[in-house]
Parts: structure tokens; C-alpha cells; sequence
């Protein structure tokens, strides 16, 4: 199964109700093309559920690391912001695209925000 591509919501100066979509296996990408990016996390399992954003960035023979984020069962965590210079896909079909993945699935689901 491939990735499913997230859209990025505006957070509008009035706030905004963001629209969750349920984590899959196959982890999810979104097109990060922009400062103010977030991930929102929402975990409603009876375990933390680790997340990881992946990073293709090196300079000089340093390779960044991926971000790893662990949600604790039954909390809510913002992460971010998510540069894409640091996480963006940089060969390949999924160029420009930040991946998300998930140490499981069932019952956590997430949003991308631009702030």
C-alpha cells in the first residue's frame, strides 16, 4: 500500500475545528511547501504511539536525523513546526513531501496545520 497524501488546513486567525484523518501503515506524506507547518497528533489508544518524520537533509557529511515523537495513550500532541528543507522527500516520486509514520495505527488519526 502506498502513502496517502494529507492536506495542509489553514489555521484561520478566528481558530479553526481541524479535520482528522485516521494513521494507516503505509504512513502518510503531505506536501510541505511552506514555514508554520505543524502535525497534530491524536491519540486514543490504550498506548503512546510513537511518530516519525523522516529527514533527507545533510550538509557537509552530517546527516540530519528524523524527528521521533512519542503521544501518550489517550493525549493530543502539536508537532512542529516541520521545516521542509529539514524532512522533504528529495529524489524519487514523493519530491517536496514531508512523510509521517506511525508505530500503529489503530485509533490514532492526524491533521496537518499551517499556522
Amino acid at each position: 500500500m502506498a502513502r496517502t497524501a494529507l492536506s495542509v488546513q489553514a489555521v484561520a486567525p478566528t481558530g479553526m475545528w481541524p479535520t482528522f484523518t485516521a494513521a494507516i501503515a503505509s504512513g502518510h506524506m503531505f506536501a510541505n511547501t511552506e514555514r508554520g507547518i505543524f502535525i497534530f497528533v491524536r491519540n486514543a489508544h490504550s498506548a503512546p504511539v510513537t511518530v516519525t518524520i523522516p529527514s533527507t537533509f545533510s550538509r557537509d557529511g552530517l546527516v540530519f536525523g528524523p524527528r521521533v515523537v512519542t503521544v501518550l495513550n489517550g493525549t493530543d500532541r502539536l508537532i512542529g513546526p516541520v521545516l521542509g528543507e529539514n524532512h522533504n522527500q528529495i529524489a524519487g516520486v514523493d519530491i517536496g513531501n514531508t512523510y509521517i509514520d506511525y508505530s500503529l495505527v489503530t485509533a490514532i488519526s492526524v491533521a496537518v496545520l499551517r499556522v
